[in-house]
């Protein structure tokens, strides 16, 4: 019986410790997917933005910078402008779930298209269009 329970409790610390680097490493390769966008921004997208599925989501990007950062509909963001495009992770409990490509095609408009985990194609996933 303790041998039982000591391969249990083995296997849920297993699983545990197999998650935490689950989302260790795709936390990494977020922020190498954002590092890979190196041009100066172009545009600053701080401010209130409304997307239909995600409701109201507030990005945040001080003069001059690149990097962004923000939350909206239960969601932590990070991002960075490089050129007239964002690209945003969207994470919670610091596990990325969803990235985003977006493109300013104006002032107040930002469209574009987010996926589950790290997008690896722009274009495709879900349609996602941002007004300011």
């Amino acid at each position: 019986m303790k041998r039982l329970a000591y391969l249990a409790l083995a296997a849920v610390m297993f699983f545990a410790f197999s998650s935490s680097l689950g989302a260790q490493r795709l936390k990494t390769k977020g922020q190498a997917w954002l590092d890979a966008h190196t041009d100066p921004a172009a545009i600053n997208v701080a401010g209130n933005w409304y997307e239909h599925d995600w409701g109201t989501i507030a990005l945040i990007q001080a003069k001059d910078s690149r990097e962004v950062t923000g939350s909206g509909d239960g969601w932590d963001i990070n991002g960075v402008v490089s050129g007239n495009k964002v690209y945003l992770l969207f994470s919670a409990h610091g596990e990325v779930m969803y990235s985003a490509i977006l493109t300013a095609v104006s002032n107040s408009d930002l469209n574009g298209s987010y996926e589950h985990g790290l997008m690896k194609e722009e274009g495709k996933g879900k349609r996602m269009d941002m007004t300011r």
